[in-house]
């Protein structure tokens, strides 16, 4: 079975000067992990939830099971405001600059077995399926493999 076969047709994407508020939204409305970066109509990027997160990740609380309740709380308190001031820095930051820029891809012709093969070696959960022109006409998921291979 072919990419060509089983990808989305309706890529939603983004262009990298967009702000990472915009990019939450369009995954919220469209239920999406992720978003394909395009500028001057070639494919320059992917942001995923994953790239926005790494932002918060020093923010995490790390509690210790031995602490009182009340250090925990003021702990917590203050790990909240430090999400909140980090909060505040990711409405700043532009697709730019939390976007992977190395995009693995594939084409329309290649099958979804070689499909597969990269995002597991990539550790990708997408791909933007790319023409011979260099255009993007598609993108393909592991859901988009799974439900294919289930079909079959």
């Amino acid at each position: 079975m072919l990419v060509k076969d089983v990808m989305s047709k309706n890529v939603i994407t983004i262009s990298p000067q967009d702000s990472i508020i915009q990019a939450l939204e369009k995954m919220a409305e469209n239920n999406i992990s992720g978003l394909i970066v395009v500028e001057n109509e070639k494919v320059v990027g992917v942001i995923s939830e994953s790239d926005i997160l790494r932002v918060f990740k020093s923010s995490v609380p790390e509690i210790k099971a031995s602490a009182s309740a009340t250090l925990s709380i003021l702990l917590l308190l203050e790990k909240e405001m430090e999400l909140f001031g980090e909060m505040k820095k990711v409405g700043k930051l532009k697709v730019k600059d939390l976007m992977s820029k190395k995009v693995f891809s594939v084409k329309p012709e290649d099958t979804i077995l070689e499909a597969a093969r990269i995002m597991s070696k990539k550790d990708v959960r997408r791909l933007p399926v790319i023409d011979e022109n260099g255009k993007l006409v598609g993108v393909i998921s592991r859901t988009d493999i799974l439900k294919a291979l289930v079909k079959e």
